[in-house]
């Protein structure tokens, strides 16, 4: 799917702009449908080619409602940590591979949450972290623990977003985790654009995007 393909009524493909606009008045009527294709978006997305959209995708979301429960996670692109930029490989080796990484997100009511890995990542965790502890459920690894609000974001566009914070002592989140920020928009309803922010000396540097979409599956 690209946002040429949707322009049926004239040969002039949409904006990504135009296109979020028609997903949305499109979920009035058909809600499944819309969150269908704001999904195929994001695989379009994934490609190195069209990556230069994502920040102009991101601008034209809101800061949405929590999501209850497990949602699915899409990896489209981590860079400039050289920690990021390792993840990054791995996941997507690791997809390539038969789905070892990275499934997504989970969000409590209480404003907690955390990270869901596919059981074939426990050995590859094992030795990257090797002090680390994730736990199981579901049949799933679960572990990188954040807390969850609506903030405003220190990296432009400056809009308010769900922010997920690693950082309280407590998680005892390892490597980078509790210099990151997650940041997630709502493009259609159950269907969110994220970012990564990581923080130095300097301040917050945008260090990739994401996708979740609840439920799992669609």
């Amino acid at each position: 799917m690209s946002t040429s393909a949707a322009a049926t009524s004239s040969s002039a493909p949409l904006s990504d702009q135009a296109y979020i606009e028609s997903l949305r008045t499109l979920y009035a009527k058909s809600p499944a449908k819309a969150k269908a294709q704001a999904w195929a978006l994001f695989q379009e997305l994934q490609k190195p080619s069209q990556q230069y959209r994502l920040a102009g995708v991101f601008a034209q979301g809101t800061a949405p409602e929590s999501p209850h429960g497990d949602c699915e996670g899409i990896n489209m692109n981590l860079y400039g940590n050289p920690v990021l930029r390792g993840l990054d490989y791995l996941i997507r080796l690791g997809q390539m591979l038969g789905g070892m990484g990275w499934a997504g997100k989970t969000f409590n009511a209480n404003g907690t949450g955390y990270n869901r890995l596919t059981p074939s990542t426990k050995f590859a965790a094992m030795a990257v972290m090797p002090h680390y502890k994730l736990r199981k459920i579901n049949g799933e690894l679960i572990g990188f623990d954040f807390y969850h609000c609506i903030d405003n974001s220190p990296v432009a566009p400056n809009i308010p977003v769900r922010s997920l914070n690693y950082a309280s002592p407590e998680h005892n989140n390892p490597l980078i985790l509790p210099r990151t920020r997650d940041e997630i928009v709502e493009i259609v309803p159950e269907v969110y654009l994220g970012r990564v922010l990581i923080r130095d000396n300097f301040g917050w540097n945008l260090s990739g995007y994401f996708g979740l979409r609840y439920p799992v599956g669609g």
